[in-house]
């Protein structure tokens, strides 16, 4: 193909419409060359603030780009205006599109390029019209597709699954025997550990779904929730404060040490492992294997089932891709329960959509009829 039809290719291919938000002016000026050499359209780039998400154009804006600093200091009114946003919105790590990281053909830049293709649901985007764009497409991680699942990253993800599986057997094997020996009759947690642990998946629109879950669940259920939600590490203690607004249950960025207890919403982060000991701590630990979500849900399922066994479930939430079905298998393999939000009320069902088809789910409803049934759930379940 020459290089004048490559062009026209181009030209009259659909442009992603990309708006960006930055706290920093270069930044927002590197992003912005960066998109625009990859054949996407910038449509506006604006600072980061509630006043600036209000002004956005809705209705011609496919994708949201968020770049937010860890040493700028935001008001909290910023996140709520995202959550609510009807634009799907990537987060951005800033310290990796520092110095030569967001020049045009560079490694990351293909990565950011192909994310926000895929979370817009451009999966016809140009491809191989022109070698920028080709760079930019090639590394689709996020997919329905079958064949997506038997890509490099996913087959070495699972790998590294399959490990920790392994790993927390022995470990919750060694753990059993030493109760066994240490222990002359049951000690009772009642009141203090956490007994049953469901853990919600989400991602694209899953804040505004678990916010909505969480407003709507009573207290004093037996039960703890760890958040897996696919989300920049500048904004987990943000989004802990926000969604303890909408819930009388204590809502927390996971800590080490930290005694997990029943009516807590723990939120896993996203460079490190969530685990809990046989006691109910919270124990972070290093990832040893960099998965291509962060966090991984299929990693804090994987964890926290071979702890708990049936008494993990898990609630499959609004999102892109299938991260997640990995772990709900586990947990229903070992007589967890797995639900999930229905299509109608998902920004985006390919999570939830993804588990559906592993047949696995029990119950599928909006985030307040799922709230509503694990109520009715635990009135004939007290385990």
């Amino acid at each position: 193909m020459s290089n004048a039809e490559m062009t026209s290719v181009v030209e009259t291919s659909q442009q992603l419409r990309v708006a960006i938000l930055s706290d920093s002016d270069k930044q927002r000026q590197n992003l912005k060359l960066l998109l625009e050499s990859s054949g996407m359209d910038v449509v506006d780039e604006q600072r980061l603030c509630a006043a600036t998400i209000q002004q956005l154009d809705n209705e011609n804006t496919d994708v949201l780009l968020v770049d937010m600093d860890d040493n700028v200091e935001h008001d909290l009114d910023f996140l709520d205006e995202l959550l609510d946003s009807p634009i799907p919105i990537l987060f951005n790590d800033v310290s990796s599109t520092r110095m030569k990281a967001a020049q045009k053909n560079s490694d990351w830049g293909r990565m950011l390029t192909k994310k926000l293709a895929n979370i817009a649901g451009f999966s016809d985007y140009p491809r191989q019209e022109t070698a920028t764009i080709e760079a930019a497409i090639d590394e689709t991680i996020i997919d329905n597709e079958p064949e997506i699942a038997e890509s490099a990253a996913y087959m070495i993800e699972a790998e590294y699954l399959e490990e920790i599986e392994q790993q927390a057997i022995h470990r919750v094997e060694d753990e059993i025997s030493h109760e066994k020996i240490e222990q002359s009759q049951p000690v009772s947690t009642a009141g203090i550990a956490a007994r049953n642990v469901w853990v919600i998946g989400a991602s694209i629109g899953g804040p505004q779904s678990v916010k909505r879950f969480l407003s709507s669940v009573q207290t004093n259920l037996p039960v703890a929730f760890i958040l897996a939600q696919h989300i920049g590490s500048n904004f987990v203690a943000l989004l802990a404060k926000q969604l303890d607004k909408v819930t009388n249950m204590k809502v927390i960025a996971a800590k080490e040490g930290h005694l997990l207890k029943h009516n807590e919403v723990l939120i896993a982060p996203t460079a490190e492992r969530i685990t809990l000991d046989k006691q109910g701590y919270v124990r972070l630990k290093p990832m040893e294997c960099k998965s291509i979500y962060t966090p991984s849900i299929d990693t804090v399922m994987t964890d926290i089932s071979m702890r708990y066994g049936v008494h993990t479930s898990a609630i499959m939430f609004s999102g892109m891709g299938n991260d997640g079905v990995r772990g709900s298998q586990l947990i229903s393999s070992r007589g967890g329960r797995v639900w999930a939000q229905d299509a109608e009320s998902c920004v985006i069902s390919s999570m939830p959509d993804s588990t559906r088809r592993a047949g696995i789910v029990g119950f599928n409803g909006s985030p307040e009829q799922l709230a509503s049934q694990l109520v009715e759930y635990f009135k004939t379940n007290t385990k």
